[in-house]
């Protein structure tokens, strides 16, 4: 009997990934290999696209190299979806990215370099003996830090491709990212915590179970406990929305926050109780801009704490902030360090048991839930309250960055000292052009994004502080800086106004620095004035 179709496109795959030197073969004998399996499978196209995925890797891979021996550029198509896909190994992904760069095929150069530090992170943890993990079982520095700088996605593969080989090393990875995790890729992290055949895995599931109310997210939650339950892991079942008794001790007693100062940082302080009395503190200093900065615990008996917070409102203004939308900003701002690159203080992980994690995401600022409609068509009134605004004293320092604004003040006191002669419309031009260069370098989107974020805090800030008509005059600061046109920014009241600060400043003060509201600041700890 003849082999079927199915049988021969088998058995050509299997010697073909037995050759071990595929990557080697001349392209002429690639093409004609390629050629024998498309003979095999008139459909190949749809075969790689479907069935392959479930391939051995020896397999996967010996037809990527073959494929990229072969420069074929028809399956370029194909290639994009398996470096995509999160059904392949994170070291097949690469090899796939790996093929279509060398067949001259544009690749998304931010995901390339995000999956090759990935694919590396996952040999190096892979080959490591002993995983570099602390007594708690949490990654130490700097793999920490490293995995914090991945895409989620790539993270949750990452945790994923390590489950079989070092799955306390896999537990560890999704440990770190899990406070920073939104609400769907909590789900993810779920799916993957049910391959890690751990009793620490059924504990951590556990407490997501008990966290949430969400019935989807509930489901999963039940389904991935049961799927480690048949894998041989002993755990006592947890209703949803209910504690142990230990953990009801240790409930978030309170959440403090300072302003946001001149340079964008602001003081978050998250008490929670013990269980034997007294409290554990969380002391944290966030960046509007760069994410977490610092980081400390402290330990206050019950007598102790009134004292304590005593001190700290003499030496500024604290508001107290809903403990779950603090959780969120600290999230927040963990995504700032991810998306900017800047390393999160090793001591912050310490603090997770203190801090927690938010039940729940918010979709747009506390000042907006706190506001009624009335009040918010009030703030669209005050859209010309801009200078005085900035006349408020926590908005004291707020610039333009200096890398941007520096070299147009440059420019306009040029313009005011130079010895030609020009006739005042043209000044008047020059003037204006720069103004409009200097508006559209120093707003870009991303910059508007978290400026807008800074004034909705500073309006919750302002309104727990009994100002209502300042907070009304940050909303409506904050609404305006949603346009989009450059041209209409440009005649932007707030913005106007802080672009006619930060240029006078410049212009005054060639080679000193301005306080940057939302860009990572150079200044030394010392000049740092609300951090205790």
């Amino acid at each position: 009997m003849n082999p079927t179709p199915q049988t021969s496109l088998a058995a050509n795959i299997a010697a073909l990934a037995e050759m071990h030197a595929v990557l080697d073969l001349p392209r002429a004998e690639a093409q004609a290999r390629l050629d024998s399996l498309c003979q095999s499978q008139p459909d190949f196209a749809k075969f790689l696209e479907r069935k392959a995925l479930r391939l051995p890797e020896t397999q996967q891979q010996a037809l990527l190299y073959l494929l990229q021996r072969a420069q074929a550029n028809e399956y370029a198509a194909t290639l994009q979806q398996w470096s995509r896909s999160s059904n392949l190994s994170l070291r097949i992904r690469t090899l796939a990215m790996q093929a279509l760069a060398s067949m001259g095929i544009g690749t998304d150069t931010s995901y390339h370099q995000a999956l090759q530090q990935a694919e590396k992170l996952f040999h190096e943890l892979q080959m490591a003996d002993p995983a570099p993990l602390t007594d708690s079982g949490e990654l130490q520095a700097p793999w920490n830090a490293m995995v914090l700088n991945l895409p989620m996605a790539l993270a949750l593969d990452l945790a994923g491709d390590l489950a079989s080989v070092q799955p306390h090393s896999a537990l560890a990875v999704l440990s770190t990212v899990r406070p920073i995790a939104d609400t769907r890729e909590r789900l993810a992290l779920v799916d993957r915590l049910a391959s890690i055949p751990l009793p620490e895995s059924a504990a951590i599931l556990q407490e997501l179970l008990a966290d949430t109310s969400d019935k989807a997210a509930q489901k999963a939650i039940k389904k991935a406990l049961h799927r480690l339950k048949a894998q041989g892991i002993v755990f006592d079942d947890v209703s949803p929305r209910t504690r142990t008794v230990g953990t009801a001790m240790h409930r978030l007693e309170k959440c403090l926050a300072s302003h946001i100062d001149a340079i964008g940082d602001r003081i978050i302080w998250l008490i929670r109780t013990k269980p034997f009395g007294g409290y554990n503190i969380a002391y944290v200093v966030i960046n509007y801009g760069t994410g977490i900065k610092h980081a400390f615990a402290l330990q206050a008996s019950k007598r102790e704490l009134p004292d304590l917070l005593a001190k700290v409102q003499e030496f500024s203004s604290f508001i107290e902030l809903d403990p779950a939308y603090c959780q969120y900003q600290l999230a927040l701002a963990q995504q700032m360090n991810l998306d900017t690159g800047t390393p999160v203080p090793e001591d912050y992980f310490a603090l997770r048991d203190i801090i927690g994690e938010a039940p729940t995401t918010f979709d747009q600022a506390i000042i907006y839930a706190v506001l009624s409609e009335e009040d918010l068509r009030e703030a669209d009134a005050y859209t010309h309250h801009a200078q005085e605004l900035l006349d408020v004293p926590e908005f004291a320092g707020w610039t333009l960055p200096e890398e941007v604004i520096q070299k147009f003040g440059n420019e306009l006191r040029d313009l005011e000292e130079s010895q030609i002669i020009v006739s005042e419309a043209v000044k008047r031009e020059r003037v204006s052009e720069v103004y409009a260069q200097a508006t559209q370098e120093a707003l870009s989107a991303a910059s508007r994004r978290i400026m807008r974020l800074r004034l909705e805090e500073m309006a919750y800030y302002l309104l727990r502080t009994d100002r209502r008509r300042e907070a009304l005059w940050a909303v409506a600061a904050a609404k305006s800086l949603q346009e989009e046109n450059p041209e209409r920014l440009r005649h932007n009241a707030f913005v106007g106004a802080l672009l006619e600060r930060s240029l006078e400043y410049a212009k005054e003060h060639p080679s000193s620095r301005i306080i940057l509201p939302f860009s990572r600041p150079s200044a030394p700890e010392s000049s740092r004035r609300l951090i205790i």
